[in-house]
Order: C-alpha cells, then sequence, then structure tokens
C-alpha cells in the first residue's frame, strides 16, 4: 500500500446524501495511505462538505450534466495510482478501467446484502479488493470537519435557545419520501408539551411556504431557518439536540455530525439506506409487497413519484406517537446514547423566525 501516491474517488450520483454515503469509504482510504494526496471528484453543494477536511487534499467540482466530460479531462492531464468509483452511468466506469492507474475499484454497488448500509458495504468491498485496512474502518468521530467559526456564526444566529433544540426538517427531494406535514406540526407541539418549552426548527428546504407553515402551527418557541449554505446548515445542525427527518442529505449531515437523529424512510429500505447505530432508523410499510430492497429506484412510487396504495406516502405509516418514543430515547438520558444534549438549561428564547439577513 505504500506505494500508493495519489488517490482519485469519483462520487457523482447527484446527491448531496450519496456524497455523505460515500465518506466513509473516502476517508478509509485517507486513513490506509496517509501519505498519498487524496482528489475527490464530485458535485456543487455536497462537495462543500468535503472542504477543510484533514484527509482530503482537493476537490474537484463537475458541473451538473457534465459527468462523463468531467472524467475524462481530469483522466486526460492526470495520472493517479488508485481510483475508486461508485459511479457507472455514461461508461464513467469503463473510462476509470482505461486510465492506466495502478488499481482501480469500481461498481461498489455490487451484490448488496438486504441489511447491510450502504456504507458499509463500500467499506467491506474496498477491504476485499487490498485498498484500505481494518484500523482504518475502526474510527468514531464527526465525518464533516466544520470551522470554530462556523460553529461560533451558528451559535451566534441562534441565540440563547430553550434547550432541547430539536430541528424537524420536512423537506425531500420527491413527495413520497415526505412525512405528512401535519405530522410534524403534531410532533413540534408535543415535543414542546412535554420538554418544557423546547425549541422546534424547521430549515426551509425547495418549499419555504411548507417550512413557514409547519413553524407557525407548531407555534411557541418554534421558527424557521432560512437557506443558507450548505455548510451554514450543517453548522447550525451541529448545535441541534435532535434532528428528526426523512431520508434526504440533511439527515445524514446531522448523523454525520454525531447529531442525535432519527430518519423516516419510505421507498428506501432502512437496512440499507438507514442510519448506523445510535441513531434511529423509523420504516414506513415494512411489508410493502413492491419494495425492491437492493434498488430502490425500481419500485413503482420511484418511477412515478406516487405510492400505488391506499396513502400519499408509506411514511405516513410512521406515527407521531412512534416518533416520539424515539425521541425520548435521546432527550430523557443523552449520557446514555453517548450522543448528548449540548445545551444546558434553558437560555432566554429566540427570535420566532431567523432570516437571510440576521
Amino acid at each position: 500500500m505504500d506505494k500508493i501516491r495519489s488517490i482519485l474517488f469519483v462520487e457523482l450520483l447527484g446527491g448531496i446524501g450519496d456524497v455523505l454515503i460515500a465518506l466513509p469509504a473516502i476517508h478509509a482510504l485517507g486513513r490506509s495511505h496517509p501519505s498519498a494526496q487524496l482528489t475527490v471528484l464530485t458535485f456543487a453543494p455536497g462537495g462543500d462538505l468535503l472542504r477543510h477536511d484533514p484527509l482530503i487534499h482537493r476537490v474537484i467540482y463537475a458541473k451538473q450534466g457534465e459527468a462523463r466530460t468531467a472524467v475524462d479531462q481530469l483522466l486526460a492531464h492526470e495520472r493517479f495510482d488508485l481510483i475508486v468509483s461508485d459511479t457507472s452511468y455514461e461508461g464513467i466506469d469503463a473510462a476509470i478501467c482505461k486510465s492506466g492507474a495502478d488499481r482501480v475499484v469500481t461498481n461498489l454497488w455490487r451484490s448488496p446484502p438486504p441489511n447491510e448500509f450502504v456504507s458499509n458495504r463500500f467499506l467491506a468491498i474496498l477491504l476485499s479488493e487490498g485498498v484500505i485496512t481494518k484500523d482504518a474502518i475502526d474510527v468514531v468521530s464527526p465525518q464533516i470537519h466544520l470551522l470554530a467559526e462556523e460553529r461560533s456564526t451558528a451559535r451566534t444566529l441562534l441565540g440563547a435557545a430553550y434547550r432541547p433544540l430539536v430541528c424537524l426538517y420536512p423537506d425531500a427531494g420527491m413527495e413520497v419520501k415526505r412525512w405528512p406535514s401535519s405530522y410534524f406540526i403534531a410532533l413540534g407541539k408535543a415535543l414542546q408539551q412535554q420538554y418544557g418549552g423546547a425549541t422546534i426548527l424547521v430549515p426551509v428546504g425547495s418549499d419555504p411556504t411548507q417550512s413557514e407553515q409547519i413553524a407557525q402551527s407548531i407555534g411557541g418557541s418554534a421558527l424557521t431557518w432560512e437557506r443558507r449554505s450548505l455548510r451554514e446548515l450543517a453548522a447550525v445542525l451541529a448545535e441541534a439536540d435532535l434532528v428528526v427527518a426523512a431520508d434526504t442529505g440533511p439527515a445524514r449531515i446531522a448523523a454525520a455530525l454525531n447529531v442525535p437523529t432519527i430518519t423516516l424512510l419510505g421507498p428506501s429500505w432502512q437496512g440499507r439506506y438507514g442510519q448506523p447505530h445510535p441513531h434511529t432508523n423509523l420504516q414506513g410499510y415494512p411489508g410493502c409487497p413492491d419494495r425492491v430492497i437492493d434498488n430502490f429506484t425500481e419500485q413503482r412510487c420511484w418511477y412515478s413519484g406516487q405510492c400505488p396504495y391506499e396513502w400519499q406516502t408509506c411514511l405516513e405509516d410512521i406515527s407521531v406517537q412512534d416518533v416520539l418514543q424515539a425521541a425520548a430515547t435521546y432527550l430523557d438520558n443523552p449520557e446514555k446514547q453517548g450522543l448528548g444534549v449540548r445545551g444546558q438549561g434553558q437560555g432566554s428564547g429566540i427570535r420566532g423566525q431567523i432570516s437571510q439577513n440576521s
């Protein structure tokens, strides 16, 4: 392994969550080859989460819709000793195999077991290929590296929040992956009642009206967090005592920061796309006859964007009480979970809404 001096990881699947699923494998490569220069080729904005990472020396951004061009241009000008890729469309895997690299590992999605997290599957393949070491895997630490000033800015904008600070993230890339707004509202009200005026933070996603309506309907100390950069969102999530979100990028950001996270899964199977312990995964309609565990993009709901059964989304099968029970595991006994509530006591409260110009 000591002969490897340059490594390229190609992550061009397009989603923020995809970058974070690949991140443990990227880190394992960096730890296994501490003398090598590690480059990641990916898209914005997900690649921004890799900035300031001590194991990653360079992040190169591909333009949306030009993934193959970006791969070809990079390989035409640079040679790498080892190339690893989770991306195969548009012949990207074939181009990598013809690059002249000493070692190539492609198709990290091969032969997936039904109940092995995708991140762990990537690691298992790299270990079997002999390009990472076992001790490079067994490292427990936050995977996203935030600067002290980023964390400080987030604390300043949040002000003296009543604790616990619970972030509810209602947005997701597809309607069929979203927990109903009415459920989020009921959850926020119950959390405030159960935890003495807990602060409920609702970040704005693709639908600002949805976030505002949820926060206003919850009332009390609930507020929205206006859209900023991805790293600013990460810094705010890092301050939360709990994050509740669908299977989407911000849920993975929170878990990667070691923030207690409850992920609500519908089309995607918790055994493959859930978060590792001590986080909680709640599955909607586990016995769905349409479910394709190894590739949920083959399900009818993925193609149509609509659940073929009696509800809008199978996430309706996850009750507010299910989430409250999971939340109590973290908020009632934070020390037991090893993650910890970040605040002490109660502050003086914060504004009902934090705007873009705060």
